[in-house]
């Protein structure tokens, strides 16, 4: 008789050839491994599924599913649907796992007795840096409200969580976001390692521009139904407003700006377990408006005081200082010719 896996990763693969078997190697050499993986083929035209099936053959913990090109999404349910073990743990094709990613994941569900577990990341390829997300369950749930806490490819979860609350097929190049937001509103708790366990790639092609587009509104959408179960019931009133200004790429005028800093003001004292991460919202939000110049610097320094800024956005904060000192016309000049330049 076979005993189930503590672990079933979860591994959706299309045309993934270039990057793929540094991926395999980083899954196979976990330090954790009561493991199985299923990695799903969905439907290949590159080397994909054969250097899939030679790695199984060395390692027998793979499970290899091969068919027609069906989507992310589809690709991801079906693997979940198959999957033995207690937990899923998400990863990319093209990513490389730390050999303790596992082991830690594991290590902090117990600890915290929560439902979902990412980790920090680290970027290489065509971008480098740190995402260093939130790690408390109010921290995730209150930086839901403005975008995803977690990096997809390092989240772990209860594989009985997913099998009940499935990736929605509407969501569209925000499934993970879809997901997160609908986890918390059936009361999942979330956590994260405070510590690199992944290794992003980053590369030319990833996410198009028209993807990018539909990505958008649809997180949009996401955004607007997490608000209104979220939000205290004091600031609901204000929910359709945020939501507007709160997209990532929306730019803000100095009135705009002014207002979203009031409502973050508003949000940390009715929500304190918000305020860990309204400090980098702030300085997100002062980095897409206008009108900086020297009349913003007492703003900002009663914001800092209020809304710390961690230490990972700190850069971000004084680009933003030297900005007000220059003014934007300057500020947008010295961008172009750089542009130009490069």
């Amino acid at each position: 008789m076979n005993i189930a896996p503590k672990v079933s990763f979860v591994l959706p693969c299309y045309n993934s050839a270039a990057y793929l078997q540094a991926t395999l190697d980083s899954i196979s050499q976990q330090s954790f491994k009561d493991f199985e993986c299923i990695a799903v083929d969905d439907g290949s035209s590159d080397s994909t599924l054969a250097l899939l099936q030679q790695h199984a053959q060395q390692d027998p913990r793979f499970v290899i599913i091969t068919r027609e090109n069906r989507g992310l999404i589809a690709t991801l349910n079906e693997a979940i649907s198959l999957a033995k073990g207690e937990w899923i743990a998400r990863m990319d094709a093209d990513d490389i796992c730390h050999p303790q990613r596992i082991e830690k994941q594991l290590q902090r569900l117990q600890a915290t007795g929560s439902d979902v577990c990412g980790s920090w990341i680290r970027f290489f390829g065509d971008k480098s840096g740190e995402w260093m997300t939130p790690s408390t369950d109010g921290a995730i749930k209150a930086m839901l409200l403005f975008n995803s806490a977690f990096a997809h490819p390092s989240v772990m979860a209860r594989t009985a969580l997913l099998k009940t609350h499935p990736y929605p097929p509407h969501a569209v190049h925000a499934e993970d976001y879809a997901l997160w937001c609908t986890l918390a509103e059936v009361g999942a708790r979330f956590t994260a390692v405070p510590e690199v366990l992944l290794d992003y790639r980053c590369h030319a092609g990833q996410i198009t521009q028209s993807k990018k587009d539909q990505l958008r509104a649809t997180a949009q959408i996401i955004r607007s139904k997490y608000a209104r179960f979220a939000l205290p019931a004091a600031m609901q009133k204000n929910a359709a407003r945020f939501v507007e200004l709160a997209e990532p790429a929306r730019p803000l005028s100095r009135a705009e700006f002014d207002w979203m800093c009031d409502f973050y003001l508003e949000l940390a004292s009715t929500w304190p377990a918000s305020r860990d991460i309204l400090g980098e919202v702030w300085v997100d939000s002062l980095q897409r408006s206008s009108g900086s110049n020297l009349l913003l610097l007492p703003k900002i320094h009663s914001l800092s005081k209020a809304l710390p800024v961690p230490a990972s956005e700190q850069p971000k904060l004084k680009r933003q200082l030297l900005r007000c000192l220059i003014g934007d016309n300057v500020w947008q000049l010295i961008k172009k010719i750089k542009t130009n330049v490069l």
